[in-house]
């Protein structure tokens, strides 16, 4: 029995037993509306993953530095048929996602529809995935969050959606996906791993 009890404690000392405990794996609410496309993908990959060109986009820069492509053609989503405007950040990669869809009242209908069904029921067209506080972050991830972050909170949505469903608005039927704090955590997991 003494052997055994050496022989536990020999593997456990030269395999660098340890107390200190592997980083869980990181999941959230909700990925971009699209198939194989993640927050945080750079341009060229998004695009390959969504077989778009870049030519047939028009291209513009907000005041903040984003790159919108927006795309005048409708496309498949996984919440339906919508004409999609791509937002990307420099560093932090794809960090937004506009669906516009149809502007008719049955297509209102059908687009909430949708958008319950694959986010849940909404009461007023917003949804809120996951919250900062509740993604088991360890204490350097979350340092290195803030970093880029300094202001979100526990109670902050890593993602949320948003759909206009005001008729008398000129963005009437805009579904609008931000994900800016899940690219950040995404470029957070990749260099803190």
């Amino acid at each position: 029995m003494k052997k055994l009890l050496l022989g536990l404690l020999a593997v456990c000392f030269l395999g660098g037993c340890s107390t200190q405990e592997e980083p869980e794996d990181v999941t959230y609410d909700w990925t971009p509306p699209f198939e194989d496309v993640s927050w945080g993908m750079g341009e060229d990959e998004a695009m390959e993953a969504l077989d778009l060109d870049m030519e047939e986009a028009a291209l513009d820069v907000t005041p903040e530095k984003y790159q919108v492509f927006s795309f005048t053609s409708a496309m498949e989503t996984e919440v339906g048929m919508a004409a999609p405007d791509l937002v990307f950040e420099p560093g932090f990669g794809l960090i937004g996602v506009t669906l516009r869809y149809m502007p008719t009242e049955e297509e209102a209908a059908e687009t909430l529809t949708k958008l319950e069904s694959a986010y849940g029921k909404s009461d007023d067209g917003t949804w809120s995935g996951t919250k900062f506080g509740d993604l088991g972050l360890s204490e350097e991830q979350v340092a290195a969050f803030k970093e880029e972050d300094e202001e979100i909170s526990d109670n902050d949505s890593i993602v949320t959606i948003l759909l206009n469903q005001d008729n008398l608005t000129d963005n009437y039927q805009e579904c609008v996906f931000e994900g800016k704090a899940a690219a950040i955590l995404e470029h957070v997991l990749q260099n803190n791993n």
